[in-house]
């Protein structure tokens, strides 16, 4: 396992050691944040916010989503025994949310490692409507050679399969390869997969490392 990351081994992204990069897209390409997802498309009710939260963006089924699990049906289970006067705003925000505008430094960190010659992949968990969504939404993904989506293959990061089965579909050499992400569980297991990993979780790290 390579136990330390990319960035506290290089102060700047080493381009003749790497041949291909992995971008998670939630936070690094394309912002998710379920509070002002909230505050967009239920406006008028900031009291429900909370509850709204813990009932859509906690729940359990909306973790099933990235593994396959619909949109609508994850709606009508948490509409299920959820409060009637939340019921409602739960169906609204499952309907709403999809619109998720891109992240500038993730977008400009992909322009600049096409720019280098990489390999780009995505390795991402993403419901598979609201990732169709995206890829027709947002012109990036053009810039990118192939695919992993998590609720396509029913598997999810950081579980360590996710890693082998995008290894054999990309062709990736492990140990050139560096994975882009926010969470620090999925890097930690991209380590554990022999692959590079950076942590996107702050601003401006990514303008940093990629900087000429």
């Amino acid at each position: 396992m390579n136990h330390l990351m990319i960035d506290d081994q290089y102060d700047k992204m080493p381009w003749n050691e790497i041949d291909a990069v992995v971008f998670d897209v939630g936070q690094v390409l394309l912002r998710f944040v379920p509070q002002q997802l909230l505050e967009r498309i239920v406006p008028e009710r900031p009291d429900l916010h909370s509850m709204l939260h813990t009932w859509v963006f906690q729940s359990p089924y909306w973790v099933m989503m990235d593994r396959g699990l619909s949109v609508e049906e994850a709606a009508a289970r948490m509409t299920t025994r959820a409060p009637q006067e939340l019921a409602p705003y739960i169906r609204r925000v499952m309907e709403n949310w999809i619109d998720l505008e891109e992240i500038a430094e993730g977008v400009r960190s992909v322009h600049t490692c096409k720019a280098h010659g990489k390999k780009l992949y995505v390795l991402s968990n993403y419901s598979r409507a609201p990732f169709e969504h995206a890829l027709h939404t947002h012109g990036f993904f053009q810039l990118f050679d192939d695919l992993f989506i998590s609720s396509h293959h029913q598997l999810i990061k950081p579980d360590p399969a996710i890693y082998t089965k995008a290894t054999q579909r990309f062709a990736l050499d492990p140990a050139r390869t560096l994975f882009i992400d926010d969470n620090p569980a999925n890097i930690e297991g991209c380590l554990r997969a022999g692959w590079q990993g950076l942590c996107y979780n702050r601003p401006g790290k990514l303008d940093a490392f990629f900087a000429e």
